[in-house]
């Protein structure tokens, strides 16, 4: 037989006795309970992360030490949850308090639920209005609408309403957080069986939020989509703990009736072994980079909370912290941070990497730069070229590369007959930087010529086979378009160019440049090449219809006898992930499994050969201008980043300079401006060295990992903190890398547009419509 007493619930809030006894607690009592149901909220949060991080993350720990300290760093998050209740304490007492008056005003002294209901509508919308003004409550609901402009019937209307949607938002966050709140205190009074299913309802509802924020991209959408689970799964936890507690009368009077001495120790060590915990995590985070990495990139509770303390502690306001690894170097000064950007010998390091930038250091690097240039070669001759730009196609997908799926039995074949780089590598893992680098033969778009232009300026019959036609012709220029297939495919590519190539005049070159955007997602299944049900499968199954529609180009080729004066050259703009570290597509990471991609070059006369060392596709364009000899009278590849690679297919003696990319992650509206963005860029830094080093920086997080891929190819041991004088070496060239890059790109460099409508595949005959580049 249930004790419980009568459920009487108002309308507008808990039982009012019940609101009563509360409310005579004092102000300190009140919010203590906040404060340990954010803790508590925290707590149960980061046991589950802990279970499943653990299990994902056994790999990447290198000894029990390391789990150890992993666990020890989540009591951030009870110190960030106990600081969350404590302000959703203190704004509830306020504005319950604040109802209470404005009921009690329009209700003249006698109150009736009307008038509680209308008080706390209209403290809900002064709250809401509140947060607005206060900016990253304003980001992240502007974060949210921007998502949703994607959606084509909201577009419109947000676009032309964000400020008033931000505040419908927030009122509808505001009124959850009250009804959870009033959810929470008057559960006490709800019958068992209610009790029972309150409890289990929230326990599902956070643990959903968690394992989609955990599983769906958790390096893309931070500020919107991981923000929004954060804050979901945070609330129903807090709610579910302040519920179960009132529900268990016997541990409430389990913990009362112990001796007060006992429970005055049982506290107190408690304390003593959390605040231990936390200062140990203050002074050891920066210190192992591999853990810390892990937080950031494999974790969101645990990595929320950590950035909740640094915003906590950003004294100069600038976006990051001095402490907890935040990378200022100086955080009384704004113009000091990780995301500024260098000046050039203004005394100052401030990008807070690399040093102080100099004038002598601008002119090393392009001498660096000529060192590596190889010179024009008398027996070159004016080879046709054929280029295939293959989107998001890994290497480690064809059989050259070693795949044991039959996905690529015509790649292989021209493999087998020219130069395999078994290492080269992207500039940045998605399209839209990508392209103008390898155009340009430069790590940044720097308003140059592009290879292509140099070969038409040169008597080609240079020819573009379309495909995502606007995005291409903003850095393939030169070229004449080809007309467009009539069904958008990729065969219908290969058609138009069998057409034309068969038609080009013998005594003039070509230069033809095809597109393939199948492998990209969406994946599909082709009829005829099935290789299973799941997405990897789908993806070779792209993989395996592209390289049968370049095995009918190669049929014609070996036909027409143009193996014998044709140079082709197979490349992917960037890699894709395939459920590796819990990420699917591309533009995210500087992995292998993004930044690695394949690059095949045949060339007539030269014998086949792998290639082992460590290029860059910015070499493209002067690999082919070198091949074909036209260096010598266009001087084009001089200065350049890129180097040719003609000596390396030819087993001559000759270095590489290091490999160098980066990656921006980009969350804010494709339709709106960049001067409009609320979100500041993400961005990420590689260099790859000729010894198998690689070093990533990620500079949000201030975060490094260097990896062997001689030993660790699938970059699973982070060597920056054991092999400190490689880690201080490699982080110098990366770091003069970034001030390169930051002082010499133009303001108006085109490499970082993201843009639906003209980019949109099926407004370009294109089937595929993926737009994460």
């Amino acid at each position: 037989m249930s004790t419980s007493k009568p459920y009487a619930p108002t309308l507008a809030g808990e039982p009012l006795a019940e609101r009563a006894a509360n409310e005579s607690l004092p102000l300190a009592p009140r919010l203590l309970r906040y404060v340990m149901a954010g803790g508590a909220a925290a707590a149960l949060l980061a046991g589950i992360e802990w279970i499943d991080a653990s299990l994902r993350l056994s790999p990447v720990f290198a000894s029990i030490g390391e789990r150890l300290i992993f666990t020890i760093y989540f009591s951030l998050n009870i110190l960030s949850g106990a600081l969350i209740g404590l302000a959703v304490g203190a704004a509830f007492i306020a504005g319950n308090a604040l109802q209470d008056k404005l009921a009690r005003l329009a209700g003249r002294g006698a109150v009736a639920w009307p008038h509680r209901l209308i008080a706390a509508l209209f403290v809900c919308g002064l709250f809401a209005f509140a947060l607005n003004q206060q900016w990253y409550a304003h980001r992240f609901a502007i974060s949210l609408i921007r998502e949703a402009e994607k959606i084509e019937p909201l577009n419109v209307p947000l676009l032309n309403h964000e400020r008033a949607a931000s505040y419908l938002i927030l009122l509808a966050f505001v009124i959850l957080a009250a009804i959870l709140g009033w959810l929470a205190r008057a559960a006490a009074r709800f019958p068992a069986w209610l009790k029972f299913a309150v409890i289990a309802a929230l326990a599902l509802f956070a643990g959903l939020a968690y394992y989609t924020d955990a599983r769906a991209e958790p390096l893309l959408y931070e500020h919107s989509l991981h923000q929004l689970m954060f804050v979901l799964a945070t609330a129903a936890m807090m709610t579910l703990a302040a519920v179960a507690y009132s529900s268990l009368p016997r541990l409430q009077a389990f913990w009362s009736g112990l001796r007060p001495g006992l429970r005055r120790r049982i506290t107190i060590a408690g304390l003593v072994v959390f605040i231990a915990a936390v200062l140990f995590t203050f002074i050891y985070f920066d210190r192992n980079q591999n853990l810390k990495v892990q937080i950031f990139s494999r974790t969101v509770q645990a990595k929320k909370h950590v950035q909740l303390i640094q915003w906590a502690m950003d004294f100069d306001r600038d976006g990051y912290s001095a402490l907890l690894g935040g990378g200022d170097l100086n955080d009384s000064r704004a113009d000091i941070n990780p995301g500024q950007t260098e000046i050039v010998a203004d005394g100052t390091d401030n990008n807070c990497m690399g040093g102080d930038l100099t004038y002598k250091d601008l002119e090393q690097w392009q001498r660096d730069r000529q060192f590596y240039h190889v010179g024009w070669r008398p027996d070159a001759r004016r080879l046709n070229i054929i280029y295939v730009f293959i989107d998001a196609l890994r290497p480690d997908h064809l059989g050259a590369y070693g795949y044991a799926k039959p996905t690529s039995p015509n790649l292989d074949k021209l493999a087998a007959h020219g130069t395999v780089f078994e290492n080269a590598f992207t500039p940045a893992p998605n399209t839209f930087e990508a392209l103008p680098k390898f155009m340009q033969c430069n790590y940044w778009d720097a308003h140059g010529p592009s290879w292509t232009e140099v070969l038409a300026l040169n008597n080609y019959n240079a020819i573009v086979f379309p495909r995502r036609i606007v995005t291409l012709l903003r850095h393939v220029k030169g070229m004449t378009v080809a007309p467009h297939s009539p069904d958008g495919t990729f065969a219908g590519s290969i058609d138009t160019a069998l057409d034309l190539l068969g038609k080009a005049p013998a005594d003039r070159p070509f230069a033809a440049y095809l597109y393939a955007t199948d492998p990209h997602r969406p994946y599909r299944q082709h009829e005829g090449f099935d290789f299973g049900a799941t997405d990897t499968d789908h993806y070779d199954s792209e993989v395996a219809y592209d390289d049968h529609q370049l095995g009918r180009l190669f049929d014609w080729m070996e036909q027409a006898g143009r193996m014998k004066d044709t140079m082709i050259v197979i490349m992917a703009d960037h890699g894709e992930s395939l459920g590796e570290r819990g990420v699917h597509k591309h533009s995210s990471q500087l992995y292998n499994e993004q930044a690695r991609i394949p690059m095949i070059i045949y060339v007539p006369d030269v014998a086949p050969r792998r290639v082992s060392a460590y290029v860059s596709s910015i070499d493209l364009g002067a690999t082919i201008i070198n091949a074909v000899g036209l260096d010598k009278d266009s001087g084009w590849s001089q200065g350049l980043a890129g180097i040719s690679l003609l000596p390396l297919m030819r087993d001559e003696a000759s270095a590489h300079p290091p490999i160098y990319a980066e990656q921006t992650t980009e969350e804010d509206s494709p339709f709106l401006p960049p001067e409009k963005n609320l979100v500041p860029n993400g961005k990420k830094y590689m260099v790859v060295t000729q010894d198998g080093f690689k070093l990533i920086y990620n500079r949000d997080y201030y975060a490094f990992e260097l990896f062997n891929l001689r030993d660790d190819p699938r970059e699973e041991r982070n060597l920056y903190d054991s092999l400190t004088k490689k880690a201080a070496e490699m982080r110098a060239l990366l770091g003069r890398y970034i001030d390169m890059v930051q002082t010499s790109r133009p303001a108006d460099a085109d490499e970082t547009q993201y843009r639906f409508g003209p980019t949109r595949g099926h407004e370009e005959g294109d089937s595929h419509t993926g737009t994460d580049d």
